[in-house]
């Protein structure tokens, strides 16, 4: 049995120019490509930690201007207190190690997942698109 994650990122705002450094923020798309490489530790605590199988997961990020993380947070609707406890252990230092592209400003960005048992063979976290 596998736990497949799907999350989507709202927002389609476009640069001006080239030149992204000089961007005010991530775009809905950079953070896509970006918070790719992450998925599966994210999907990884929710399923040892969780104690639930099916489930929602809402990371709620401040991204600093040097791209890394500046406030983490989440909220998992369902999820007992105490395994609360321990997902907040294994998400927290992941989302230390987290980078993205250097910005001009800071860049609020809420990422929700959706956890799904399946018993697809090779099922994995999947990113969901608003394209």
């Amino acid at each position: 049995m596998a736990l497949v994650a799907s999350t989507a990122f709202a927002g389609t705002e476009k640069l001006p120019h080239d030149d992204k450094t000089d961007a005010e923020s991530l775009t809905a798309k950079e953070l896509h490509t970006y918070f790719e490489p992450y998925l599966l530790g994210i999907r990884d605590c929710y399923a040892a930690n969780a104690k639930t199988g099916d489930g929602t997961l809402r990371l709620e990020l401040i991204i600093h201007r040097d791209g890394t993380v500046f406030k983490f947070g989440f909220t998992a609707p369902g999820v007992p207190s105490k395994a609360i406890q321990e997902l907040d252990r294994c998400l927290r230092p992941l989302s230390e190690s987290w980078h993205f592209p250097v910005r001009r400003g800071f860049t609020s960005a809420v990422v929700p997942f959706l956890f799904v048992h399946t018993h697809a063979p090779g099922a994995g976290p999947k990113m969901g698109s608003d394209r």
